[in-house]
């Protein structure tokens, strides 16, 4: 007796999946696209749930965990996928440990200065980050603060103040993210046991939105240039037509150049998804982008004006 699926069957279920991803799934959500990792996006875990759903497929696992010096400790995942019907179809393995980078370390508690932002710091905060860092620098190191990385923090009293800057420290309680890498390790796991149990694997990738430095290798691919009203890409011309400019194909085709954001801007971005306020799949998603490729200058400061004005929102409710 053969269980092999013919061509037509593995074609229907993969034209399934990718119809479930048309009508179903919503990019950032349930999957996404991660820059500088390739073409494929990368499946999340409401998307393996999903996939899940659609096949009608249940889950059982398997941990093994790994305790550590220093109080760290290794989940360890197997995630098995079970037919309607309870017949075993596949395997997926995942890891997570309190060793790993964003739970070992934290931003340490910068002191808070005497010293008022200046309203030249917010004029220039999100044109031009690198003169508003060089505003609060000035200011501090004339008040004879010295240092070379200063932010910006509340005190007691809800006025900003200038606040030194803090390298990043270990944990001193690693237990405080064993649930969290708990779930992590399952979450990867599900997501590897979906892939490889439903043929998803040359539609989606995996576990780039954990830390895609690890996979694909390219943090500064370009992306692919968008297409325009006339069916070619804002940076293509037809073969027979020559750009207006008469420039040559290759500086028509060159890239405009990005103002990347600066270390200043992602120490904030990482001090705020710190954030104890910040719900936990909020403070992932803020972790995930910000691993997920250069970030431009102009979106790490919408995203810390964001991250900011919702902070504030969040503990307004709690003293409310």
């Amino acid at each position: 007796m053969s269980f092999a699926q013919t061509s037509l069957q593995i074609k229907e279920q993969v034209n399934l999946i990718k119809s479930v991803m048309k009508d179903v799934m919503k990019d950032g959500e349930h999957y996404g696209k991660i820059p500088g990792c390739g073409d494929k996006p990368a499946l999340l875990k409401p998307g393996a749930e999903t996939i899940m759903s659609t096949f009608r497929l249940a889950n059982d696992l398997d941990v093994d965990v790994i305790d550590m010096p220093g109080g760290h400790r290794e989940y360890r995942m197997k995630c098995t996928l079970f037919s309607p019907n309870g017949q075993r179809l596949g395997t997926g393995v995942g890891s997570c440990s309190t060793l790993e980078g964003k739970y070992r370390y934290r931003t340490g508690a910068g002191e808070v200065t005497e010293l008022a932002v200046p309203k030249a710091y917010w004029d220039k905060k999100r044109e031009d980050p690198a003169a508003a860092a060089k505003i609060l620098r000035e200011t501090a190191n004339q008040a004879g603060i010295e240092g070379d990385k200063f932010s910006t923090k509340k005190d007691d009293t809800g006025v900003w103040r200038i606040a030194t800057f803090a390298d990043k420290i270990e944990h001193d309680n690693p237990a405080d993210y064993y649930n969290t890498c708990m779930k992590m390790a399952s979450k990867r796991a599900q997501v590897a046991a979906v892939l490889t149990t439903t043929a998803a694997s040359d539609i989606f990738t995996q576990d780039i939105d954990d830390d895609p430095d690890l996979y694909g290798g390219g943090r500064h691919k370009k992306p692919a240039p968008e297409p325009n009203g006339s069916g070619f890409s804002n940076h293509q011309q037809p073969a027979d037509k020559k750009p207006a400019n008469n420039k040559p194909k290759q500086d028509a085709n060159k890239p405009p150049s990005i103002d990347w954001a600066s270390q200043e801007q992602l120490a904030k971005l990482v001090d705020l998804s710190g954030h104890p306020a910040l719900p936990d799949d909020k403070r992932e998603a803020i972790e995930n982008w910000i691993r997920g490729g250069r970030i431009a200058s102009k979106d790490a400061a919408d995203m810390i004006g964001k991250l900011e004005t919702m902070i504030d929102a969040l503990e307004a409710a709690v003293l409310a």
